[in-house]
């Protein structure tokens, strides 16, 4: 019976541990639901949260980012943050014992802060130390946030006992390093793939505007008066990116227009104008190709309907037209009308909102012509700058 008892209570320690692994398991999971939705700032203070609530030991902690040549608090739990702004501090200069590996692996750490010495840092940071109780006699368990090898940040928990922290609250802070280094990971990736993606987009431009020199600059005015009619609207932000990404790529497919019709020097003919229509066809074709563009892709193959059904590529009318393009069309309408042309001088905005307004209801929704013309009387008919 003794022997049995003993074995029990070796074992006790591991069943707690195998308990708090258990439950930890189930917030860690409650924790994770809804991250990958959130922006940075948010995905941090909730994963700093997370870790810092699953942590027993942590009595104060802080998270650092690499910002420069320097990391500076971002969170803390425990601390007065702006007492804490003043520690910022750059790699050979960390106030802990700042483990370091070379590769892109990710582990945490703990270090024992026994004292601090006169000699590496000044009266003023010791003073600093001492007003935020790390001076001496604490743990502090860390773990580096990394990207691509670099570290690019730190969480930093701290207890003020002489327990110091357990070997699963060290694979817990581990967890949350790796999870936070796979967001910034994937957001960096993100912001690669966006500038890609507007070197493109600004190539294709450049190569309708080479092509057709009456258009120069006018995808970028048409995306800054659409986008601003979007908002104003009421539209979200992702109807907002979409209606603006569409602008900007609206007349792509006149990269498939032979260059002497979209250069004539005077009006087109019925047939060269049949021809030119054929560019919203092109752009669906050109823009669907790519992945995520399907609305886009619509949004630039409709912009030239009517919302009387008047329009083209398909003449159809009303609710059946998407809105963005609407919005598109009438931005479009209003630049091509105040830009000079080889068969005619640019109207004047007065003069272009006047044949708008006379449009409302016909070529144009009624809606959006409403709030073009709020904006356009708010800005005192100064439309520059969209």
């Amino acid at each position: 019976m003794a022997s049995s008892i003993g074995r029990d209570e070796e074992r006790t320690p591991k069943r707690r541990e195998d308990d708090r692994l258990y439950d930890n398991i189930s917030v860690i999971i409650d924790s994770l639901e809804g991250l990958g939705k959130l922006d940075k700032a948010e995905f941090l203070k909730e994963a700093f949260e997370s870790v810092f609530g699953l942590i027993p030991e942590a009595q104060k902690g802080s998270l650092y980012e690499l910002v420069g040549e320097q990391y500076r608090p971002v969170f803390c739990r425990g601390y007065d943050f702006d007492l804490l702004s003043r520690l910022a501090f750059g790699v050979a200069e960390a106030f802990i014992d700042f483990h370091i590996e070379r590769d892109s692996s990710i582990d945490a750490f703990e270090t024992r802060i026994t004292g601090r010495d006169p000699a590496h840092f000044s009266p003023e940071t010791l003073e600093i130390f001492r007003k935020l109780g790390t001076l001496s006699g604490f743990s502090s368990l860390y773990a580096p946030i990394k990207v691509e090898g670099k570290t690019q940040g730190l969480i930093c928990l701290e207890n003020f006992s002489d327990d110091g922290f357990s070997s699963l609250s060290r694979k817990v802070l581990k967890f949350y390093a790796r999870l936070i280094s796979q967001f910034y990971t994937q957001k960096l990736q993100q912001e690669r793939e966006t500038r890609r993606y507007k070197e493109i987009v600004d190539a294709l431009v450049s190569a309708i505007e080479v092509m057709d020199k009456y258009t120069e600059g006018h995808s970028h005015r048409v995306v800054g008066f659409s986008r601003s009619l979007a908002k104003r609207l009421g539209l979200s932000d992702a109807e907002v990116s979409e209606i603006g990404t569409a602008a900007i790529l609206h007349d792509v497919g006149k990269l498939g227009i032979p260059s002497d019709i979209l250069r004539k020097p005077g009006r087109l003919t019925k047939e060269e104008f049949a021809i030119v229509q054929m560019h919203t066809a092109n752009s669906r074709k050109i823009l669907s190709e790519i992945q995520g563009f399907e609305r886009i892709a619509e949004l630039a193959y409709y912009h030239h309907e009517r919302f009387d059904g008047k329009g083209y590529p398909e003449g159809i009318s009303g609710d059946a037209v998407p809105f963005g393009a609407y919005v598109i069309g009438l931005a479009d309408a209003f630049d091509a009308m105040t830009s000079n042309r080889s068969y005619r001088p640019a109207m004047t905005p007065d003069q272009a909102f006047s044949i708008i307004k006379e449009g409302s209801g016909s070529q144009f929704h009624p809606r959006i012509v409403e709030v073009a013309v709020t904006i356009f009387n708010e800005r005192q008919g100064n439309l520059d700058g969209f």
